[in-house]
């Protein structure tokens, strides 16, 4: 490649940053927010898991949306760039007001949990979906999206890391409760907007198409035909749904695993976390490589079945009570598939989008169907946990059965749509 086609060192680094309050802002509430409703404000987990699941319905109609309106936003700052200020702004002090409620009646906490909720997916889709279209949007070959994104899920990971072990190491060391939680919330959002400005620097002289050069774009409908009528995108977002809710599942569980079942105090759902995320981190270039050499769909066949796998042992150790230095070490080993789970979804489609979409500029379409189905599946994981707990009559014991199976069971399901998704027409990815 032509050292003129390759995105600058500081640049890839400066948009990776943002994926630290992505990786943030969607980790902690699916790690913490089922707990810190159940446990903290004394909701029901029937509702706490209601609470959660409802805004994520609502991103399956909103992220498309928000993806086709930056399409084709005209505005002095460009296209993107006007929704990641606004997003990044928005999703601070949404997430600062969902772990800060005030003294209130539990039906008044249902209400306060349930709009700040809302409010904080919302303004999430401002930010992300038009940041996880700038691979397909600024990269012209199929190795500069890679480049891309593989570092971009590195620091994701990173973020990751810090909103399931550090969160709640936060949480403690603040002395716990409603008071540690609402500390935890500042600190995060303080730290995480100063990391997203990154990406809308990265956008100046870049954020493409003006509408005044476009052509006229077509309607919203249009745009989503054009998206959902590739076989292969279809299957991929099926796939994901599926592996999403079963890692959704697993970490969701692993606070009441890590507290009920093995008595382990609340800084000690962080550690699990690091040891998990720890692993991730290290493991994503080794994924990125095995996509490369074996191709992406076989890649990430092999790590839902591992994970499943992995899963499985977890959450039989957790039943029978095993050591906490084996419990850690088996968090550990499914931190390594989990990123697997994570880089080649995003590589499969930004080389699909930019195939099938960069050349009309409608790469934000696309990318707000994909950031909807990824909301949906990490929203599915900890509503499918709270409902397993429901059922269960909050039992945490049993809930360890229930981890050993259902988030295995979730991610082998998506192996028929991978194969199916491998069977389609190999997408031209330069």
């Amino acid at each position: 490649m032509p050292p003129s086609q390759r995105i600058a060192r500081p640049d890839v680094a400066a948009y990776a940053a943002g994926s630290l309050g992505t990786g943030v802002f969607s980790t902690v509430p699916t790690v913490l927010l089922l707990y810190f409703c159940t446990e903290v404000l004394g909701v029901a987990s029937a509702w706490a898991a209601a609470l959660i699941v409802v805004p994520k319905i609502w991103s399956i109609a909103w992220d498309p949306f928000v993806g086709a309106w930056s399409d084709r936003t005209a505005t002095p700052l460009g296209r993107r760039r006007p929704f990641l200020i606004a997003g990044l702004v928005g999703v601070a002090l949404a997430f600062v007001a969902v772990f800060s409620p005030p003294p209130l009646a539990p039906s008044g906490l249902i209400l306060w949990i349930g709009v700040s909720y809302f409010a904080l997916a919302t303004v999430y889709s401002l930010f992300a979906v038009p940041y996880a279209a700038i691979p397909a949007q600024i990269a012209g070959s199929s190795e500069e999206r890679a480049r891309l994104v593989s570092w971009r899920m590195v620091v994701v990971m990173i973020g990751v890391l810090a909103g399931a072990g550090l969160a709640p190491m936060l949480v403690e060391a603040a002395g716990g409760g409603r008071r540690g939680y609402a500390v935890m919330s500042l600190v995060v959002a303080a730290a995480c907007s100063v990391a997203m400005c990154g990406p809308i620097l990265v956008m100046r002289g870049r954020d493409g198409l003006r509408a005044a050069d476009a052509p006229r774009a077509p309607s919203l409908p249009r745009q989503l035909a054009q998206a959902l009528k590739s076989a292969r995108f279809r299957r991929l977002i099926a796939a994901y749904i599926a592996q999403l809710t079963g890692m959704g599942a697993l970490t969701a569980a692993a606070p009441y695993i890590v507290t009920k079942a093995l008595g382990r105090g609340e800084g000690d759902i962080g550690v699990a976390m690091i040891a998990m995320t720890g692993a991730t981190i290290l493991a994503v270039p080794v994924w990125a490589g095995a996509g490369r050499r074996w191709g992406e769909d076989r890649a990430l066949a092999a790590a839902a079945v591992i994970f499943a796998a992995v899963a499985g042992c977890l959450g039989l150790a957790a039943h029978a009570s095993a050591s906490w230095t084996a419990v850690l070490l088996l968090f550990a080993l499914a931190g390594l598939p989990f990123a697997g789970l994570q880089v080649l979804p995003y590589t499969l489609v930004a080389h699909l989008v930019h195939a099938e979409a960069g050349g009309d500029g409608a790469e934000g379409v696309f990318t707000g169907v994909w950031t909807a189905t990824e909301k949906l599946g990490l929203a599915l994981g900890p509503s499918v946990t709270g409902l397993a707990l429901a059922a269960l009559s909050n039992d945490a014991r049993a809930l360890t059965l229930f981890a050993a199976v259902g988030p295995g069971v979730l991610a082998l399901a998506s192996l028929p749509f991978l194969a199916l998704a491998g069977a389609s027409s190999k997408v031209q990815t330069s």
